[in-house]
């Protein structure tokens, strides 16, 4: 009996020290809204430190928590035209292109040419999570192309020890007037798995470590010469990934491509907990003014549902903190809201005079 609970203890403290395995149900798919909370670094930090069955630690003695973005939506493909449904959302037409969503991005503008309503097209199956083109309005055009070989973000599953690269091409061109383009290499390695403490809380979590090199380039033609230039990147992208939040629990960007370099970015999903009653009144969701006439606006951001009192939705959308709402249009009575950030959801009435 004593080797049997002996046996057994040592089950339960091996499979404690376990890594996780990420999978495609871990990452962003079609419907998900993602919200992100900017954070600063309050000492130095050394970003390899990794290695197996390892621990993390960013307290609040090393992160400083910041704003919470306003969301980031994953659309569906349904929305997409005839021509990008073929050519992003048809399994038969080309498997590996078959895709799930698109993500808002914002391109290399300039003056001359305008680049609009720009998406990068995802694919979360087929044992990947990659991006594998982009669709965009250049000048005034409506444009969609892939990438020559999908930019693989990750392999799935994704586990310890695991690495992949790929070298993407794309290409978007209004002919004689304008180009787009991007020609880039990303590797990566999952070089660690363990616990991150953070925030005072912790998490398991796979840490990735990504590098993408490469050119982005915009040139236009005008009166027949062509003008632009090739703006090179150099971003590495660490990455402590959890099954519990479908962005990464820590991520940390440093780029040094472009003609600034050496910027750093660091966000964390949205897990920080209010430690101040003043904090928490400054995370309660307030709609004002109420009754209200012709607009809301909420305390809060992210993404926001109406309800009538027959249950029925009558507006939805993504809001920003102390973003207006337009409810000009509604009848008069009472109206539910409901507001959902990752994984926070927030009910409210008002009363539409």
């Amino acid at each position: 009996m004593k080797q049997l609970s002996l046996l057994l203890a040592c089950a339960a403290f091996t499979h404690a020290q376990a890594q996780i395995t990420i999978n495609s149900n871990h990452l962003p798919n079609d419907g998900d809204l993602l919200f992100a909370r900017a954070a600063t670094f309050l000492t130095d930090v050394n970003l390899e430190d990794t290695g197996p069955n390892h621990t993390w630690n960013f307290g609040f003695d090393v992160l400083e928590a910041g704003a919470l973005n306003a969301g980031t939506e994953c659309v569906g493909l349904g929305s997409l035209s005839l021509v990008d449904q073929v050519i992003f959302n048809n399994p038969f037409f080309n498997p590996d292109y078959d895709s799930d969503f698109g993500v808002g991005t914002e391109l290399i503008d300039n003056p001359i040419i305008t680049i609009e309503d720009a998406y990068q097209i995802y694919k979360n199956s087929g044992g990947v999570y990659a991006i594998t083109g982009i669709v965009a309005t250049v000048s005034g055009v409506p444009l969609a192309s892939q990438y020559n070989d999908r930019d693989i973000i990750y392999d799935l599953p994704l586990t310890y020890p695991g690495s992949g690269n790929s070298h993407s091409v794309l290409a978007l061109e209004v002919p004689t007037l304008a180009y787009y383009g991007t020609d880039q290499y990303r590797d990566y390695i999952v070089d660690g798995w363990g616990t991150i403490n953070i925030y005072d809380q912790s998490f398991d979590v796979l840490r990735v470590k990504s590098h993408v090199t490469g050119f982005d380039s915009v040139f236009v033609s005008f009166n027949g010469f062509e003008f632009g230039l090739p703006l090179p990147k150099d971003i590495t992208t660490y990455q402590w990934i959890s099954t519990e939040y479908k962005v990464p629990i820590l991520e940390i960007i440093s780029d040094a491509g472009g003609f600034g370099g050496g910027q750093l970015q660091v966000q964390t999903a949205d897990i920080y907990q209010p430690s101040s009653i003043e904090e928490l009144q400054k995370n309660t969701l307030v709609v004002f003014p109420n009754p209200a006439e012709n607009t809301i606006t909420l305390s809060q951001n992210g993404w926001v549902e109406i309800f009538n009192m027959q249950g029925q939705q009558v507006w939805s959308g993504k809001v920003a903190e102390n973003q207006s709402i337009d409810i000009s249009p509604f009848a008069s009575g009472v109206y539910s809201l409901r507001l959902r950030r990752e994984a926070i959801e927030t009910t409210s009435r008002f009363v539409k005079k």
